[in-house]
């Protein structure tokens, strides 16, 4: 085919001065040229990816896993808990750990643009050592005077094939690129002899391999593989004979030290992994029978990447008498048949080594250890590398013996260029629309219900990527479609518990949490959720008991000691603050949350106090908004107003600050100067759609006031408002209760309402301050037997802590 370029390539060759005494070089400027143009190439097919999002897995291994916010080598290789914060998922994988961890230092976070820079430069790397493996290859086999620009062909169906986009956009994925790059790099090694060969060291590769995915441990058969066909020339499809048979001895004999390697560390990979550690797969023998259907949809999506979906909804076969399964077992038991035929003539044996290559690396994933997912595409990496081998000279040995005027004649060529050139761009495009998927959760999780519409958990992803788009109404048609499907995944009705608090829906959110608690496959993500659900709604003791849970079975989970922190500081529970933040200290001396949160002990500063001291040392007129914001979900208005006031000090023409201060002087029942606020905000900002909504509701709050009121005396105007306190306090509106029953003892200080002040504070678990209240009603009415109660729950639940 080198040949249509005899013009071309005497012009390139006067031009660089290259002479050509050597045609299987790399120096070709040719090659050069080609290869540039390759990289240039790949480069374009994913240039849409590099921005695209953490995904899936991503989630447990790094989002969520603080053990790479710091490169700590010795954790890495030591603790199998530093891969995942799931327990189920903790393999030994410490490289890859240790390359995510350094692309968290070098992004400073979690900026996915880094990771993806990384990732694409291995994988071109991973492309060139599939180059150099195969032109050693065909250089010890002498196929031909140019076996650059065949390694350059099958490093270029490799590196553009589409149904490697997933494993190229995977960022937790770039183990399987690893650990075939040091796969290669052990051939590579291999080939090239010398001390090399003579002294193993060609086993360094694939023993860092090993440490980045288990899939390295194919080195070992593959090098036997290689033995077999090339060096002893076996008949594979005969190897019981026995001449054939020593043959095998004698491949074992060579392979031997690398198999001693590869046994050593697979005994070292199960002692350093966790008891908790499962792979979550369905019964071996339905796993084994579905496996072969599965090898061959690899296969075809290798040729026509058709239905490529992140998550598929594969099933595992009931029987071996499906006839999937019996198409799947017919199909691969032909392939491997006419792979093991091939092995005997010269001219097919590296068809046969790229067939076998393809059935021998699937083996970890596709036999008789089952995984949770019956497929996932970015498990054919390293089996493409020897299908792409099995493609290229295949079709080569086909044109070859039945149309070898193809490879000689001028249009021939041309077509064959033609073809290669539709093939590699076809997958190039292929790549870039693949990418686009990977963006986002939500193109991602739609793709996987479109192409795989069976499958509850992408329904569920789905929904929770509309959830976090603000699309509660799909979103919840998307958890209860993936409820169809999967009725007992506990994770769906944990979502739906959260959607149902973002809508206001409490009660339901609180039937949903316990929904998923219940179910068997409920974990720490559960009650993480749960806890911080609890958290949001004031339930700070219920909340910790979740927590803890949480950090019992993962240490420092996401921001649960963050969680627990803060709602001891909520409940002012300063000893068990003070005791927690101690802990954490312990184990992480250089904790500033914990730092923090001591000091906040020790001095029994209240959550406002922190925030307020926090603005006191920055102030804006935003964070004093947002300060205001705080004091009025606490539910203290008067300290909204003078938050919002500071805000207006700093910005007099700031219009969310009246409206802050109206809101707040609403809830105090002082209408008058809510409605003057109100318009003041309206003066400065005439489209502001909340305040005239809000002005709305003051007037008829004060009209409506004015009418049941306005004969009352003011002793019944004070017990108005106790009466008020007491509905808010049966509804559960506690803040609601504090604030109508403080406007009570504006007008007349009494018991009733200091009552019901310290109720509601008991409620809300601030337990000193319902004390206090308490003891107020008590100086007013000593003999109230309701006080001394209240009083007493207070006292019992602060001496509890």
């Amino acid at each position: 085919m080198i040949t249509l370029f005899t013009k071309f390539t005497t012009t390139i060759y006067r031009f660089t001065g290259y002479k050509g005494d050597n045609t299987n070089a790399f120096n070709n400027p040719i090659f050069i040229l080609l290869s540039v143009i390759l990289v240039l190439t790949m480069l374009l097919a994913y240039s849409n990816h590099f921005s695209n999002g953490f995904q899936f897995d991503d989630n447990h291994t790094i989002e969520n896993n603080k053990a790479i916010q710091n490169i700590d080598i010795s954790a890495f290789f030591k603790d199998p808990a530093t891969f995942s914060t799931l327990p189920s998922n903790r393999s030994y994988r410490p490289y890859t750990t240790l390359e995510n961890a350094i692309d968290y230092q070098l992004a400073d976070g979690l900026h996915t643009e880094a990771f993806h820079i990384h990732i694409f430069i291995f994988f071109l790397f991973t492309c060139a050592v599939l180059c150099l493996f195969v032109k050693k290859l065909l250089d010890q086999l002498e196929f031909s005077k140019n076996n650059q620009f065949w390694g350059l062909l099958v490093a270029a169906s490799f590196g553009l094939l589409c149904a490697n986009a997933e494993t190229v956009n995977y960022i937790i994925q770039r183990s399987e690129i690893v650990a075939g790059f040091y796969v290669l790099l052990g051939f590579v090694a291999f080939l090239s002899g010398g001390i090399w060969r003579k002294w193993h060291l060609y086993l360094i590769f694939p023993f860092i391999g090993f440490f980045a995915k288990e899939m390295a441990l194919v080195f070992s058969p593959l090098l036997f593989l290689y033995f077999l066909i090339f060096e002893e020339e076996v008949n594979l499809l005969q190897f019981y004979r026995k001449e054939e048979f020593k043959k095998c001895i004698r491949s074992f004999a060579k392979v031997f030290p690398s198999f001693i390697l590869t046994l050593a560390f697979l005994i070292f990979y199960f002692s350093m992994l966790p008891d908790t550690f499962a792979p979550g797969g369905v019964d071996r023998y339905n796993y084994l029978i579905t496996q072969p259907l599965v090898m061959c949809h690899y296969i075809l999506t290798y040729f026509i990447p058709y239905n490529l979906s992140a998550d598929t909804d594969w099933v595992a076969f009931e029987s071996i008498l499906d006839y999937r399964a019996i198409t799947g077992i017919v199909m691969i038991a032909l392939l491997i048949f006419i792979a093991l035929r091939a092995s005997k003539k010269k001219e097919t044996k590296l068809f046969s080594f790229g067939v076998l290559w393809f059935f021998i690396s699937l083996l970890p994933s596709s036999s008789v250890l089952p995984f949770a997912e019956i497929l996932n595409d970015h498990r054919s990496f390293i089996p493409y590398m020897g299908l792409t081998i099995a493609f290229v000279f295949g079709v080569h040995y086909l044109l070859k013996n039945y149309s070898p005027k193809l490879l000689v004649q001028q249009n021939g060529q041309l077509a064959m260029i033609l073809v290669i050139s539709v093939f590699l761009l076809g997958n190039a495009y292929g790549v870039y629309q693949r990418n686009k998927v990977w963006k986002d959760e939500l193109s991602l999780w739609k793709d996987v219900t479109i192409k795989s519409p069976k499958n509850g958990r992408g329904h569920m992803n789905y929904g929770l990527a509309l959830m976090a788009q603000g699309d509660y109404t799909n979103a919840e048609l998307s958890f209860n479609k993936a409820l169809e499907l999967t009725p007992y995944y506990s994770s769906i009705y944990t979502n739906l518990g959260i959607l149902k608090n973002a809508t206001g829906d409490k009660e339901s959110a609180d039937k949903y949490f316990k929904k998923s608690l219940s179910l068997n496959d409920s974990n720490h993500k559960t009650k993480y959720f749960y806890g911080r659900n609890l958290f949001r709604n004031d339930r700070f003791k219920e909340a910790v008991d979740q927590f803890k849970q949480v950090n019992q079975t993962v240490p420092n989970y996401i921001d649960t000691h963050q969680y627990i922190l803060k709602s001891y500081h909520h409940m002012e529970d300063w000893a068990q603050l003070r005791n927690f933040s101690e802990e954490i200290l312990k184990s992480w001396p250089k904790d500033s949350t914990a730092t923090k949160y001591l000091d906040i002990a020790v001095n029994k500063k209240s959550v406002l106090q922190v925030i307020e001291e926090e603005v006191a040392n920055a102030p804006s007129p935003e964070k004093y908004l947002d300060l205001s914001f705080k004091y009025y979900n606490e539910g203290d208005y008067e300290g909204c107003i003078r938050a919002a006031e500071k805000a207006k000090d700093l910005k007099p023409d700031y219009p969310d600050a009246y409206n802050n201060i109206g809101i707040a002087h609403y809830h105090l029942f002082n209408y008058d100067l809510a409605i003057e606020a109100y318009n003041k905000a309206l003066e400065l900002n005439p489209s502001y759609q909340l305040a005239k909504n809000n002005l709305n509701n003051a007037i008829k709050r004060k009209n409506r006031l004015a009418t049941v009121t306005i004969n009352l005396s003011k002793t019944q105007l004070s017990d108005h408002f106790v009466n008020i306190s007491f509905e808010y306090y049966q509804e559960e509106k506690y803040k609601e209760c504090i604030a109508a029953a403080q406007k009570s003892i504006s007008i007349l200080p009494n018991a009733s309402a200091y009552n019901n002040i310290c109720s509601s504070y008991n409620q809300l678990q601030k337990y000193q301050r319902a004390v206090d209240a308490c003891e107020e009603a008590l100086k007013l009415d000593p003999t109230s037997r309701l006080a001394k109660g209240n009083l007493n729950y207070a006292r019992e639940q602060q001496e509890g802590k």
